[in-house]
């Protein structure tokens, strides 16, 4: 049985939900960094192949990507992806230093995937009535295309089925420093994607 693809009101309905708990991951990465004001959203969702879903991501530039399982009625991974350059902006401004060791550097965008990840869940969570928890980040610096493949391996026949490759673009801002973008990526199993169309049938 084919899985039918999102409409573009249900891939709406997924940026409203996204948009929702980015708004939520805003007020926790402002207490991160000591009341700042952080301005997080998802202007536009994307539905594309692993391909193009890597070339859209980076391609063979060097990103700093963390992903995290989905646990709940959903099952899946939900990766954050930064350029490389975005990611330094990032890391020295949660920081206070561009030279902070990689451990800490690590850390800082690991948490921030986190925030943003359980806040993202969350919303959707409250939306369709699931209760969906993150697992633990994984952290990786490389290549955009190598964070897709090594993302996609770890949901069951992932591979190849354009149907659950979505792509949050996001936009991460503070008052006092040029904005930082990167990109949501969310995979989930034939089955969790069929639970979602139909909760998401509008």
């Amino acid at each position: 049985m084919s899985l039918s693809l999102p409409s573009d009101a249900q891939l709406d309905a997924l940026r409203e939900v996204a948009n929702i708990g980015c708004g939520h991951a805003a007020n926790a990465l402002s207490r991160l960094m000591g009341g700042r004001k952080v301005d997080l959203s998802v202007p536009r969702v994307l539905l594309t192949a692993q391909a193009d879903a890597a070339a859209l991501l980076g391609g063979d530039a060097p990103v700093v990507a963390a992903w995290l399982g989905i646990r709940g009625e959903l099952k899946g991974v939900m990766l954050t992806v930064l350029p490389h350059a975005d990611s330094l902006a990032l890391e020295a401004l949660l920081l206070g230093s561009p030279s902070a060791p990689l451990e800490e550097r690590d850390s800082v965008v690991a948490e921030v995937a986190n925030i943003v990840a359980s806040a993202c869940l969350s919303a959707l969570g409250r939306l369709t009535g699931w209760k969906l928890m993150p697992t633990v980040p994984t952290l990786r610096r490389t290549s955009a295309r190598d964070v897709v493949d090594s993302a996609l391996e770890q949901v069951p026949g992932a591979q190849g089925d354009t149907s659950r490759l979505v792509v949050l673009e996001a936009r991460f801002q503070t008052a006092s420093a040029p904005p930082v973008g990167g990109q949501l990526l969310l995979v989930l199993e034939r089955d969790s994607s069929r639970a979602l169309l139909a909760r998401l049938g509008v």
